[in-house]
């Protein structure tokens, strides 16, 4: 549940530091309003250090109920695939996931816990299949239940990263990212067409030289690249993004970009998150910027995610719990309306009967308790009739969406090997007499900027409403033209 103004909490375990964020969403705008970090990577047990450090940063940050808590996954050992499948029936893709993966792996169902995320294409779908050792996850849930630590949701600390990183900095190619901590490193390979996550139990504490570390992290890239990736998809990186503590220092950047010969990508600002608002906790500026796993946590609780793929939900009393105030000041409200009316009748009544005289005021009761519920049904038919009439009203808008939404499609279908890809879709409903507004940002090469606009006019003819193009001007992403459609609806 992502009640408006409402904070969420990311928290990343997995690595050797506590690394917590706190965002704020209200409306479009989202920020940044509180950072923590605990090192507990010298504790001899990490799972008992992890549960301590959680515990150290409740009695910290102190989350009120209101509050979403997104928790990291234990994700040691774990499998990621992409599927590339028509579109299905849920049931049926679930039923997929579970064939290929049991069937790949070879081990007992019950030993495993098998999640998947759907992410819907022009004309097939990407299944993002996770499997997921079981024993590790329910040791971690039975050490949050002994504490008492609440949470909303577990989420893979790999697709939170891949989150993070399209959130802020989208590309639309294929690219490497390595979160880097103390005790162990997130590996990711994305392509436009899929997603590849691995936990390697490698970070700083177990190779404090930086050379002798990436030339390591070097190895496991192209191991991941050789059994991850199916046989027939080529993987050509334009750059490594780095996060975690491993992004702290020149050092490991330096050594990378060497033996990876790609140019390495760090986190020096926020461009879609306002940080104005942020007060450090336990973590510096760059600390903060470097918490890409804990930033992608707080943007699926915040519903932002582009990979969204819950382990495990948290008990449901917790969403019972945000909902009670609000229901509270409901039934305070409609409590104190009904005792003013209840008495205003009462006294009317007595007023009448003190006035009449013989069986009148029982007629009079009996034909006011008639009425009362005479207007009663009345009233729910014109409800019946009004919500009828505004689903009627709102069929052309839909429609015009709809239809925008497929057209954009088929230009970004006929892209070739040309970069061209939507960044954004933000539908602006009709208020006060004003029509709605649809708009759709892309990204594209600047090589189709001549042929782009002819190519969205002719594609977005007939469809209802009034389109405008506008564009091209610099993308946030460097070397690309961004465009705007915009949709006024029906």
């Amino acid at each position: 549940m992502n009640l408006p103004g409402s904070s969420v909490y990311g928290v990343d375990v997995t690595d050797g530091t506590l690394k917590a964020v706190q965002l704020v969403r209200r409306g479009r705008t989202l920020r940044l309003v509180g950072s923590w970090r605990i090192p507990y990577h010298r504790d001899e047990d990490p799972a008992r250090g992890a549960v301590k450090a959680l515990r150290t940063f409740l009695q910290t940050a102190r989350p009120d109920g209101l509050a979403q808590l997104v928790l990291s996954a234990p994700d040691r050992g774990h499998v990621s695939r992409t599927y590339l499948v028509p579109a299905m029936d849920p049931g049926r893709v679930a039923e997929l996931v579970r064939y290929e993966l049991l069937a790949e792996l070879q081990l007992p169902e019950e030993d495993l816990l098998l999640r998947h995320h759907v992410r819907k294409g022009v004309v097939e779908q990407q299944v993002h299949a996770l499997a997921l050792e079981a024993g590790p996850v329910n040791a971690f849930l039975s050490a949050l239940q002994a504490e008492r630590v609440p949470f909303d949701e577990l989420q893979p600390p790999g697709y939170a990263l891949a989150s993070f990183v399209e959130h802020e900095r989208p590309l639309g190619r294929d690219r490497v990212l390595l979160g880097v901590g103390e005790t162990s490193t997130e590996l990711v390979l994305m392509r436009e067409d899929g997603l590849w996550t691995r936990h390697l139990p490698l970070g700083r504490a177990q190779e404090e030289d930086p050379a002798r570390l990436a030339e390591r992290l070097a190895l496991e890239v192209e191991a991941a690249t050789r059994f991850l990736l199916p046989r027939d998809v080529e993987f050509k990186p334009v750059d490594v993004v780095l996060t975690e503590e491993g992004a702290l220092g020149p050092q490991l950047t330096t050594e990378l970009k060497r033996v990876l010969r790609l140019p390495v990508t760090r986190f020096g600002e926020l461009p879609r998150i306002d940080t104005d608002h942020l007060k450090h906790g336990s973590a510096t500026e760059a600390q903060t910027l470097a918490m890409g796993k804990a930033l992608g946590l707080a943007l699926t609780g915040c519903g932002l995610a582009r990979f969204p793929c819950a382990v495990v939900r948290g008990t449901p009393r917790r969403d019972a719990t945000r909902r009670l105030p609000l229901a509270g000041v409901s039934l305070t409200l409609s409590a104190l309306g009904l005792l003013g009316v209840t008495q205003l009748a009462v006294a009317r009544a007595d007023a009448l009967e003190d006035a009449l005289s013989g069986d009148l005021p029982g007629e009079m009761r009996a034909l006011v308790a008639r009425s009362d519920e005479t207007r009663g049904q009345l009233s729910d038919r014109l409800a019946r009739a009004d919500g009828l009439l505004s689903l009627a009203r709102r069929r052309p808008a839909v429609l015009a969406v709809r239809t925008a939404l497929s057209r954009v499609a088929e230009v970004v279908a006929g892209r070739g090997s040309e970069t061209l890809h939507v960044d954004s879709v933000w539908l602006s409903t009709g208020d006060g007499g004003r029509p709605g507004v649809l708009t759709i940002t892309l990204d594209a090469d600047p090589r189709r900027d001549e042929a782009l606009p002819g190519a969205l006019a002719e594609s977005f003819r007939g469809v209802p409403g009034e389109v405008a193009v506008e564009g091209p001007e610099r993308a946030p992403t460097p070397g690309l033209s961004r465009w705007t459609v915009e949709v006024t609806l029906p």
